[in-house]
C-alpha cells in the first residue's frame, strides 16, 4: 500500500512517515509526493497533518491551506492527522489507513459516566437552572 504523507513544515510529517514505515512494512511511505502524482492518484491513503499543535506559525497555516488547496484540486480523498503527540500521530493515522469494522470506541471525556442517562440529565438540569438566575454554571 502507497501512502503519501503531507504537512506544513515542523509538523511532524517525516516523523509520522519512519513510524508508520517501522510499524507496518509493507507501507512504501512517501513525505514529499509530486503535485503530479496526488492527481493521478499514485497512493492509496492520502494523509495530512493537522495544525492542531500550540506552537503553530502563521506561515505553517498559509502553507496548511495551500496543502488543503491542492489535494482539493487533485479530487482526491485525504484524512487529516492528529495528535498530542507522536503516539497519538500514528494511532490516527492507522486509523485512517485500516479503518476498523464495528462502532467507533466510545468517547471518553472528563465525566467518567459519560452517555449515563441520569448524569447528563443531572448536568443539563444544572447548566438550565444556572443559566436562568444568572449566574456562570458552577
Amino acid at each position: 500500500m502507497k501512502i503519501a504523507v503531507l504537512g506544513a513544515p515542523a509538523t511532524g510529517k517525516t516523523t509520522l512517515s519512519n513510524a508508520l514505515a517501522l510499524h507496518l512494512d509493507t507501507l512504501q511511505v512517501s513525505d514529499a509526493p509530486s503535485p503530479d502524482t496526488l492527481q493521478s492518484g499514485h497512493y492509496d491513503r492520502v494523509l495530512l497533518m493537522g495544525l492542531d499543535r500550540p506552537d503553530i506559525t502563521s506561515t505553517q497555516q498559509l502553507q496548511d491551506a495551500a496543502l488543503r488547496l491542492q489535494l482539493a484540486a487533485a479530487g482526491g480523498a485525504f484524512g487529516v492527522v492528529y495528535g498530542r503527540d507522536e503516539k497519538e500521530r500514528l494511532r490516527a493515522a492507522l486509523r485512517l489507513i485500516e479503518p476498523q469494522d464495528g462502532p467507533a470506541p466510545r468517547w471518553t471525556g472528563v465525566c467518567e459516566k459519560c452517555a449515563d442517562p441520569d448524569c447528563e440529565f443531572r448536568l443539563f438540569t444544572a447548566l438550565k437552572s444556572s443559566k436562568a438566575a444568572g449566574r456562570p454554571p458552577a
